[in-house]
């Protein structure tokens, strides 16, 4: 399976990997796996990195072929869909191949990116015509490799069957309909679902079930050959993923935290002596993504304090990536359910059984909102968060049931606050009241005040670092107040930064850059009490981001006051 690039890997995960369930079910051996550099996968800092995607897929097909599959086929999504195309045009010896929402070309795929990423203040072309994607940056030689690419350049044959999805809500690509794939064997039919897949946030994002049965149908209806035995791939184990400027490995290892099998990626040094006092840092997934992050935020970051000697656990949330659902639990699939406090129970318990406290909770948006509520419940070590979500309506109310009692900090929407938004009854008054909104929400619910929580936290021992752009400090300004907020900043356990500009969910390269290495800064200050392994970090750069790409960003002090 060929996944996309760029946010729409992010976007597809969940749904490639139900399709590979669902494939499973009917008898098929199949494999996912992250292209070079990528994902959870070591690489990206060659300038050859479409070179080394495609060989990366190469040797996933390589991988089942040596384990007793002979009928081989190929799924691919966005580019996925080329990058399949060009293996199976190399290859010659594929059985069936089904080309998924497909980039008909890498031109129209590039204009796509730039285009998406101007909204967030990116896409602006950087030096020697380097490109800015959301959490993606291409360097000049790759956008130049991607450029060349295209799905006519494939010929007849490709494989023994082919099927194309493409999405109903745009018009026919005439390039598809011109492709040299042999006619007898090519079926078309609409990518039902894909908007909702591939175009909308939490609680909007729906899984594409209508196009997923269809491959899995078509595919089945195709299979030509008896059931066969195949030797079973080494499940994986521990892995060195980098080395630090010393010359020691820096280790990954799955996990399958019990008893519900929460998927995890454990990150250590292979050298663990003198850090028993340290904590664990545990990164939970952002949205309905998976446990990298965008633009790997979380992977980067758990790599970097490896060589701090700080171990790190990445996982998923019941029902999102990788992880099964809870028996019992709400069956969607998006964030913020109340399963996620059982989820990090179940993840401290078992990676720190003798003290679950001894956690450092990191996350953003939704996970930030998680890290801040089971830090509270814990007690914990350590909670950062960036831009956390303080107002939403929670799944457990859209579904007609009671607020969950656990919740402490989130201000829920209601039918109040809409009314001074534009279009409102007093929508006029946000006009001239631009928080208005806000402080109707902490109004309403006045056990939730930001203060009252940060102030529980900081009594409790916890080391508290938020991040919040101009959208977010809204409510926990408004919560706070100068008294309270002046208490806070005696205590050497609280720290809020408000950074201008601030794109909620660190789109921009930049900006990534500037929050890991703060994140970074304020980690090695208060977990590495030794003398840090790698003492001459520099920032924090995509692979082949230019320090010139992207939106800066104004970074204030510790906030001083709130706002009148």
């Amino acid at each position: 399976m060929c996944a996309p690039l760029g946010f729409d890997y992010l976007q597809s995960h969940r749904a490639l990997r139900l399709l590979a369930d669902e494939l499973a079910g009917e008898g098929f051996c199949v494999i996912r796996f992250d292209y070079d550099g990528t994902g959870d996968s070591t690489g990206g800092s060659s300038a050859e990195r479409l070179a080394n995607w495609m060989a990366t897929a190469r040797s996933a097909l390589a991988m089942l072929r040596r384990h007793g599959l002979t009928d081989v086929s190929l799924v691919g999504m966005r580019m996925g869909a080329i990058f399949a195309a060009m293996v199976a045009n190399h290859d010659r010896g594929i059985d069936q191949l089904v080309l998924w929402d497909p980039c008909t070309d890498g031109r129209s795929y590039l204009a796509e990116q730039r285009a998406t990423s101007r909204l967030t203040g990116g896409g602006l072309p950087g030096p020697e015509g380097s490109l800015e994607g959301p959490g993606v940056v291409y360097s000049a030689a790759t956008v130049r490799d991607i450029e060349r690419m295209n799905l006519a350049q494939c010929t007849m044959p490709v494989s023994r069957r082919v099927l194309i999805l493409t999405r109903p809500d745009r018009p026919p690509n005439p390039s598809l309909h011109e492709l040299a794939f042999a006619s007898e064997t090519l079926t078309r039919d609409m990518a039902a679902g894909q908007h909702e897949l591939m175009d909308l946030v939490p609680p909007l994002q729906h899984l594409p079930l209508e196009a997923i049965r269809r491959i899995v149908s078509w595919m089945s209806d195709g299979v030509r050959s008896f059931w066969r035995a195949v030797s079973a791939p080494d499940p994986g184990g521990t892995t060195v993923v980098d080395w630090d400027p010393l010359g020691r490995a820096i280790l990954e290892t799955p996990m399958a935290v019990p008893p519900v099998g929460l998927f995890g990626m454990l990150t250590e040094p292979a050298d663990m002596s003198g850090s028993a006092h340290r904590p664990l840092v545990l990164f939970a997934n952002a949205g309905n993504h998976h446990h990298v992050g965008l633009g790997r935020v979380w992977v980067d970051l758990a790599r970097r304090w490896a060589t701090f000697g700080i171990r790190s656990l990445r996982i998923d949330f019941s029902g999102l990536g990788d992880s099964p659902f809870r028996e019992n639990g709400v069956p969607q699939w998006t964030c913020l359910k109340p399963e996620s406090f059982d989820d990090i129970l179940d993840v401290t318990h078992w990676a720190c059984p003798d003290d679950p406290s001894n956690v450092v909770l990191v996350g953003l948006c939704s996970s930030g909102n998680q890290a801040i509520e089971s830090a509270l419940a814990l007690g914990a070590r350590g909670v950062i968060a960036i831009n956390p979500a303080i107002t939403f309506m929670p799944p457990e109310r859209e579904n007609g049931k009671p607020l969950d009692p656990r919740r402490r900090i989130v201000l829920p929407k209601d039918d109040i606050v809409p009314t001074f938004r534009e279009g409102g009854r007093f929508g006029w008054l946000r006009e001239r009241f631009p928080d208005l909104a806000w402080r109707a929400r902490v109004l309403l619910s006045p056990k939730r005040r930001s203060g009252l929580w940060l102030t529980e936290l900081v009594q409790k021992g916890t080391d508290t670092f938020l991040i919040c752009g101009d959208t977010e400090i809204r409510p926990i300004r408004q919560g706070l107040g100068a008294a309270r907020l002046r208490q806070l900043h005696r205590s050497a356990l609280f720290r809020l930064e408000h950074l201008h500009g601030l794109d909620h969910a660190l789109p921009v390269a930049s900006q990534r850059a500037l929050v890991m290495q703060m994140l970074s800064d304020h980690v090695l200050s208060r977990y590495q009490t030794q003398a840090p392994i790698l003492s001459s970090a520099g920032p924090f750069p995509d692979p082949e981001q230019s320090p010139s790409v992207g939106t800066p960003v104004a970074v204030s002090a510790q906030v001083a006051e709130p706002s009148a």
